[in-house]
Parts: C-alpha cells; sequence; structure tokens
C-alpha cells in the first residue's frame, strides 16, 4: 500500500513589544504577496474577538491563508511586570487538498512570507502543525490508536462508537480539543474533500499551539510524536477483524513493548518524516534572492490595513 507523509496546516508567529513593529511585519507579509501575486484578494474582519484581528486571503474563491493580530501579557498572573506582547500569525491550512493549481499557491505564499521574514530579520517561530499520513487505500481497511497513552487522557476503544462513520478520532476530547497539547484522527479523505476521485485515507496528527508553548520544534519532533500512534492497514476486512479482536482482549492493559506480541506490527504504517522535517527546516533558511520575484511592482490590489 502506498502512502506519503505531508504537511496540511501550519501556523507561523511574530512577537513584538509595540504595536508599530506590529504593523509594520502585517503590511510588509501582505505588500510582499500582493506584489508577488496578483491573482490574490482580501477579506477583511473590521471587528474583533478580544482584541483578536482575522484578515483572510483568497485565490479564485479558495481560502489560502489567515493573517492574525492581537496581544497578550507575557508572564503569570501573578507577575506584576508582565509585558504586553504584540503577535502577528500566519496560517496556512490546507497545503495538501490533492488540487495541484491551491496546493502551490498554498505552498508559495508560504515560502513567500518566509522569505520575508528571513530577509528582514524578523524572527517567526512554528507553532501548529497538522502532520498527515496518507494512505492510498479505502477507509474502511485502516485504524488507528495510541501506543502511548497520555495520563488523564481518554482514548476511543475498539468497537466504541464513534460521531461520524468516516472519521475515527484517537482521543477523548469532545469540545475541549482546541484546549489539548495534540490530537490525532482518522478519515475518508476522498468524501471530506468531494473532489478526490480514488481511495484515499488520511491519519492526521495535529500538534496544537499548547504543544509549541512547551515545547521547541526540534529535529526530531514529528518522528517522535508519531512513534506514539500506531497506524494500521489491513489488506482485508477479514485481516481487519480478527486482528482487531485480538487487540480488544489486551487493550488497556498491554504494555507499549509487548505490542508486537498481538502481530499489530505486520499491519503497521511506517510513515517516514525526514523530508517534511528538511522542508520546515528549510523555512528558516529561504530569502528573497532565492526566489523568482517580480522586477518590477504588480497592480495595487487592495491591500490596505493602514486605517
Amino acid at each position: 500500500m502506498n502512502h506519503t507523509t505531508e504537511i496540511d496546516t501550519i501556523k507561523l508567529q511574530m512577537e513584538f513589544l509595540n504595536g508599530d513593529d506590529q504593523r509594520a511585519v502585517l503590511n510588509g507579509i501582505v505588500n510582499a504577496l500582493s506584489s508577488t501575486y496578483s491573482q490574490l484578494y482580501i477579506k477583511y474582519n473590521t471587528g474583533s474577538n478580544k482584541g483578536l484581528q482575522i484578515n483572510t486571503i483568497y485565490t479564485a474563491g479558495n481560502k489560502i491563508l489567515e493573517l492574525k493580530t492581537g496581544s497578550f501579557l507575557s508572564g503569570s498572573y501573578q507577575d506584576k511586570k508582565r509585558l504586553s506582547i504584540y503577535y502577528v500569525a500566519v496560517e496556512i491550512a490546507g497545503l495538501k487538498k490533492y488540487n495541484i493549481q491551491r496546493d502551490k499557491t498554498s505552498q508559495d505564499c508560504l515560502l513567500r512570507v518566509c522569505a520575508y521574514l528571513n530577509t528582514n530579520m524578523i524572527r517567526f517561530e512554528i507553532t501548529e502543525i497538522d502532520l498527515c499520513v496518507d494512505m492510498l487505500c479505502p477507509y474502511e481497511n485502516t485504524y488507528a490508536f495510541c501506543n502511548k497513552k497520555a495520563a488523564g487522557v481518554k482514548y476511543y476503544k475498539v468497537d466504541e462508537p464513534q460521531y461520524n462513520a468516516t472519521t475515527h478520532y484517537v482521543e477523548k476530547y469532545n469540545h475541549t480539543h482546541n484546549r489539548v497539547m495534540k490530537r490525532a484522527y482518522l478519515y475518508d479523505k476522498r468524501i471530506k474533500e468531494g473532489t478526490i476521485n480514488f481511495s484515499l485515507t488520511r491519519f492526521e496528527l495535529k500538534l496544537q499551539p499548547r504543544y509549541f508553548s512547551a515545547y521547541e520544534f526540534g529535529s526530531t519532533t514529528l518522528s517522535e510524536n508519531l512513534e506514539k500512534y500506531h497506524v494500521l492497514f489491513f489488506p482485508t476486512q477479514e485481516e481487519k477483524r480478527a486482528a482487531l479482536s485480538l487487540y480488544k482482549e489486551h487493550e488497556g492493559k498491554i504494555r507499549r513493548r509487548d505490542l508486537h506480541r498481538l502481530g499489530l506490527d505486520y499491519y503497521r504504517v511506517y510513515p517516514d518524516t525526514g523530508a517534511i522535517e528538511f522542508f520546515l527546516f528549510s523555512l528558516y533558511a529561504i530569502y528573497e534572492h532565492h526566489l523568482d520575484l517580480p522586477s518590477k511592482p504588480m497592480v495595487d490590489n487592495g491591500f490596505d490595513f493602514e486605517n
């Protein structure tokens, strides 16, 4: 069974000590994108949610990225000398939707933003990643579970009902899913997108902002987190029923190091994160002179964040 490892969503964040720098970088990012890609247009969010401002950039009716600005107080609540931190966040969701032109535009915009930031020596950090394992097989022939369970987290068991017939959640977070470090699920990508005409099942591991608040992105971040999950592919439904029936008997009591005794490793998918890790680290090393940028400014597209 063929499979690939992909990045679907990435969020970059820059932080400043004053609003002037925040606005200058926001405008710099917008100008970099609009002067390079004439097909982009923006939808402004003039309202705010607790000071959060969101502006969305589209092309051909498809959302490419969001630019978010806001502020927060540094340090703990007990600290009376906390500073106001002003941030700009760039979130690109849908880097791998299997739409050739859209996927290319999304990646081009990501590279353009990073080139602008690096060229102007503006520090940024990765604060969110959706890591995906895409398998060219029917959803019904797959399964996934966490082999290194975290304390205090509840997990779905074999045969336990799920909310959606074509989505298998690993953790039981329900309405708290945005307030955790990470979560994973398995779903039928063909049904979700509606434009894919071949069997495609995606295992998605979301490393969320709280994860990167506690841990920095490093060379083993992706591989170590993926290793904590068993992603399984079964050639037949009979083999799936037999393997999961055996696993169900020992679920919750078998030790991680003994899982191989159940024969599950025979069906396990082993993602290779090497290319993805190289790509992510390359984001810190790309500059504007590496890109084929237009020599003359393009037509003004109406991007203007100044009041």
